[in-house]
């Protein structure tokens, strides 16, 4: 455990945000998960304030809870908001069930029950194409960070040095449970191109036994423009504004030849042989 240059928490070799303490992840140790816990993880801006939107309605739509997705924020695992009195984890302790989940953590660094659940907890893995979220997260933090600039800031992210770390080694950790039963894995892409299908099959994910009609009502409720407009609502400052233009490809109006050439080359090095692969456009 140590400090960046700019005091910025760095854990096990991760750099993480002002809103995650050292406290918060020594935590995690010993966080306790439910057989009826869902966990949504994923690297940040890869989609998964939309695929909380997307559970939050099926379980509504089950019968399962009347929470709404902005009741469901206290489960940002690792992140202690301004706005709550305590940090997550412990807001979460006393939450009832069924608690929806989110984390950016690794498998390294994540709760036990988590990395490696044994019993009924539901893990949704929720993954993106790097360079549109290279480009969500530099809009993300260029309203915190004025200085930031994108050629910085998009070669940082490439080598790992912002918050979160490596897209690529965390994408990579979680890719290694794709065989057990307790995960799915989720694209971002395939949600823009087949949100019903996306919908349906979560649903049947979480045992929720709901018919067509109901699905394409939550699909048409959670579309990019659906969320956004959820998000913009939100009782929490830093869910308004989160959803910018959500679309594929977006990565096209930033990337000169150069930083595309240099993301094809790790992405190649990284992913290649792995299974593991993402459409860019």
């Amino acid at each position: 455990m140590s400090s960046d240059k700019e005091g910025r928490l760095v854990y096990n070799g991760v750099l993480f945000p002002p809103s995650v303490t050292r406290e918060t992840l020594e935590a995690m140790k010993t966080f306790q998960t439910r057989d009826d816990d869902i966990v949504i993880v994923s690297y940040a801006k890869s989609g998964t304030n939309w695929t909380l939107e997307i559970v939050t309605q099926i379980l509504q739509a089950a019968g399962r809870t009347a929470a709404s997705s902005d009741d469901h924020t206290i489960g940002k695992l690792e992140f202690h908001f301004t706005e709550n009195p305590h940090p997550s984890h412990v807001l979460l302790e006393n939450a009832p069930s069924p608690r929806v989940i989110l984390t950016h953590l690794t498998p390294r660094t994540a709760p036990p029950g988590i990395t490696n659940p044994e019993g009924k907890e539901k893990i949704l893995v929720v993954m993106r194409n790097p360079k549109d979220v290279a480009v969500s997260f530099y809009h993300f933090f260029s309203r915190l960070r004025k200085e930031l600039t994108w050629p910085k800031f998009c070669q940082d992210f490439l080598a790992g040095k912002e918050v979160h770390g490596s897209f690529f080694d965390h994408v990579l950790s979680w890719w290694q449970k794709r065989d057990d039963p307790h995960f799915i894995f989720l694209k971002y892409e395939d949600m823009k191109k087949d949100i019903t299908s996306e919908v349906k099959k979560i649903a049947k994910f979480l045992d929720a036994d709901l018919d067509a009609a109901t699905i394409t009502g939550i699909a048409e409720r959670c579309t990019f423009e659906g969320m956004k407009a959820t998000l913009d609502d939100s009782r929490y400052a830093h869910r308004r504004g989160m959803a910018r233009k959500g679309i594929v490809g977006d990565w096209k109006s930033y990337f000169t030849d150069e930083q595309n050439q240099a993301f094809d080359a790790v992405y190649e090095d990284k992913l290649k042989g792995t299974g593991l692969d993402f459409e860019f456009e």
